[in-house]
């Protein structure tokens, strides 16, 4: 199975949930999502697999997200774009596969439970 991991190297749980993908699967694709940030429609994508809303992956305790965002109220057009601008402000790390994604936290939860 294809998996992509959009993981962020300074992340303690994105290096376990990576490390545990690494000993499952063969082929993984990582994407250091803070470099390389995603479009709108790949965000839209990857939240339609969770069926959730861009709201649900915001990381609230980040810094550019208390700095410009905090007491802001977006539609979820807004809230993706202000992902793709600013994508420290997105929940890592995120397990995407063909047919699902999965906010991978906390990361002994995820691994617990990781069927595809």
């Amino acid at each position: 199975m294809n998996l992509i991991i959009w993981h962020y190297s300074g992340c303690g749980t994105s290096k376990k949930v990576l490390d545990f993908l690494r000993s499952q699967n063969d082929s993984l694709t990582i994407r250091e999502y803070q470099k390389n940030p995603p479009t709108v429609s790949e965000l839209e994508l990857v939240l339609n697999k969770m069926g959730i809303s861009a709201e649900d992956i915001l990381r609230k305790k980040d810094n550019v997200f208390k700095e410009l965002f905090s007491n802001v109220t977006f539609s979820n057009q807004e809230w993706l774009e202000a992902m793709h601008q600013h994508p420290s402000i997105i929940e890592r790390p995120i397990v995407i596969s063909d047919n699902k994604a999965w906010l991978a936290r906390p990361a002994d939860e995820f691994i617990a439970n990781w069927k595809i």
